[in-house]
């Protein structure tokens, strides 16, 4: 039996997450575990997409990559990782306010049997981008954990400026990882 991949789907606050995972939660006959860290005592994020999966794996009240070693994470991953579930993948969806390298680090060097790293997906909001996380001379250190990078909210631009949005991102993220 092959380890299941678990993705880690990362960005900053309202870039989109929860959305694009409803979105690849709606495709048919895939089978995909979700676990939701959400910061707070009320997982928001569990709740948008509550009736996309049977029983998602909640992780509420602190950022994924703080948990201490028992926080919960690898809990979650081991019940995913029963070969009875025929998972395809596991998707952890992240607070807005999780450190992608940190939580790259989590989940590469967890010793849960039947799991491996799949990857790093980080959203962009391309209307927000550049005066929230991307602000310095420096690229920011979360580009560098990214396996993909989505950039989203490219509608709420206006039509001239989408190309060069989307360039200037892909610069930026080549300055740290230019596999992504």
């Amino acid at each position: 039996m092959q380890a299941i991949p678990v993705i880690c789907l990362t960005g900053h606050l309202g870039a989109g997450k929860t959305s694009l995972l409803n979105h690849v939660l709606r495709t048919p006959g895939a089978r995909i575990g979700v676990v939701i860290n959400d910061f707070g005592e009320l997982n928001v994020d569990a709740m948008l997409v509550t009736g996309q999966v049977d029983e998602p794996a909640s992780i509420a009240g602190g950022c994924i990559c703080c948990l201490p070693d028992d926080g919960g994470i690898d809990e979650a991953l081991t019940k995913f990782a029963d070969p009875r579930l025929k998972l395809d993948a596991v998707i952890i969806e992240a607070s807005g306010l999780a450190e992608p390298v940190s939580l790259a680090r989590i989940i590469g060097f967890s010793g849960v049997p039947g799991v491996r790293f799949g990857g790093l997906i980080d959203v962009i909001d391309a209307a927000a981008h550049f005066e929230t996380v991307d602000i310095s001379p420096t690229s920011p250190a979360r580009y560098g954990a990214a396996s993909l990078v989505v950039v989203n909210k490219l509608d709420q631009l206006p039509r001239r400026d989408r190309v060069a949005t989307v360039d200037r991102v892909e610069g930026r993220v080549r300055e740290r990882n230019p596999q992504a």
